[in-house]
């Protein structure tokens, strides 16, 4: 039976928002610290992503999946997804989700002791952040790399770019995030030199 273009397109806009309540309510569950039933809602978008053949849509999916380890602090798992993904996006030129994806590595180095792939990785997405006029994604990187150094007990180079970072998050328009990289300023002065 083939359907007639209007009820077609009545039934994939149907679909679609469908896909989106899904994709709302695994993020819902994400805010909630409900992990493992935002897994299952994710592994459901998944399913229907690979149903279709959208190789782009699943690793963008998987990169909101490494997210949910990264939260559960389970690095390892998180860093075989991003190894698996970054590929996948970098091959479509999905510069966005490239940036997120680098920013979640480094975050996961940093975590297992590997400070300098972090301080490369944290730098390669600067870099594309900066390359795509994101200012937001840039003063979130820049201050990723100031509390990184900061933890090195390198103070001088987290001073530098935490306040790169205030500058381009005031530039942004950002208010929520210039007060979170302030905080992160503030906290330098607490830390053991």
């Amino acid at each position: 039976m083939t359907l007639d273009l209007e009820t077609q397109a009545n039934l994939d806009e149907t679909l679609d928002e469908e896909f989106k309540n899904l994709f709302t309510q695994a993020r819902d569950l994400m805010t909630k610290s409900k992990w493992d039933e935002a897994l299952a809602v994710y592994a459901a978008i998944i399913a229907r992503q690979r149903e279709a053949g959208d190789e782009l849509a699943i690793a963008k999916t998987r990169n909101d999946v490494a997210s949910i380890y990264l939260a559960r602090q389970e690095w390892a798992e998180a860093l075989a997804i991003l190894d698996e993904v970054l590929p996948v996006l970098r091959a479509a030129d999905a510069h966005t989700e490239e940036a997120v994806a680098l920013n979640n590595i480094a975050a996961a180095h940093t975590e297992l002791g590997d400070t300098a792939r972090a301080l490369e990785v944290y730098q390669e997405a600067l870099a594309l952040r900066q390359e795509m006029s994101d200012s937001v994604g840039e003063a979130k990187t820049l201050r990723n790399l100031g509390v990184l150094h900061a933890k090195q007990g390198q103070m001088v180079q987290a001073k530098n770019y935490l306040n790169k970072a205030v500058i381009v998050a005031k530039r942004s328009g950002d208010r929520g995030l210039v007060g979170v990289i302030r905080k992160s300023l503030s906290q330098l002065g607490r830390r053991k030199k």
